[in-house]
């Protein structure tokens, strides 16, 4: 009897073990799909807005994004574009672009970056504006929410300032 005991107690920690380990990755599809049943989406500030335009360039695309302004007023970031050049690999070692942020048909910003080979390496953006839409950014990097240069994947993403009007 001792021994059937035994054999019940260590089957069932097994399987509490298994059943534990197997539940997230069960219970996972039901939870994300109770929160996007809710209608929660990420802040435009930390996914940079919605797709707005797709400049085609030679053998690769600039997806620009709706301008995103902080709704909480004293807080950072001050208002930007997000630009998402795509694919990575099919850019030229230099990129120097221009981009008409706001769909009107007139260039707004020239923006300048080197693509390393090495995908790790860091990336700078220059941005120079073309009017008064856009403000400047100068050797920038991740530092800031409102300007900087990202690799994600197989994209570059840059975030160019706008002005306050």
């Amino acid at each position: 009897m001792q021994r059937l005991t035994s054999f019940l107690g260590y089957t069932g920690a097994v399987l509490t073990s298994v059943l534990m380990l197997l539940m997230p990755f069960v219970l996972f599809g039901l939870f994300t799909g109770a929160v996007a049943r809710t209608g929660v989406r990420v802040d435009p500030v930390y996914s940079g807005g919605e797709p707005a335009d797709t400049l085609a360039r030679d053998g690769y695309a600039i997806v620009v994004n709706h301008p995103v302004r902080s709704r909480a007023p004293l807080a950072p970031p001050a208002p930007f574009v997000q630009m998402t050049w795509t694919p990575a690999a099919a850019l030229p070692a230099s990129v120097a672009d221009t981009v008409d942020v706001d769909g009107d048909g007139a260039a707004d910003l020239v923006a300048r970056f080197a693509v390393p080979a090495d995908t790790s390496a860091p990336l700078f953006v220059d941005v120079v504006p073309l009017g008064s839409r856009v403000g400047a950014l100068t050797h920038a990097s991740r530092a800031d929410l409102s300007g900087m240069i990202v690799r994600v994947g197989g994209r570059i993403l840059v975030r160019a300032p706008l002005s306050r009007r």
